[in-house]
């Protein structure tokens, strides 16, 4: 799964986590590979502290 996860990556073009929106789209791009098991557990958490952590500093 190696080319998988390099064609998928973790983060979505034009999406910087400016906004909220932003956030929801690089949320919605990781969240399908942490259901099927494409990342790892650290990596899927990793990125949901990152992301509430983001969603904190917009409000």
């Amino acid at each position: 799964m190696p080319a998988l996860r390099s064609a998928i990556g973790n983060s979505l073009a034009g999406a910087e986590g400016k906004t909220v929106a932003d956030q929801n789209k690089i949320d919605k791009t990781m969240a399908p590979g942490c259901a099927i098991g494409l990342y790892t557990p650290a990596e899927c958490d990793r990125h949901t502290r990152a992301s509430a952590a983001r969603r904190s500093e917009l409000k």
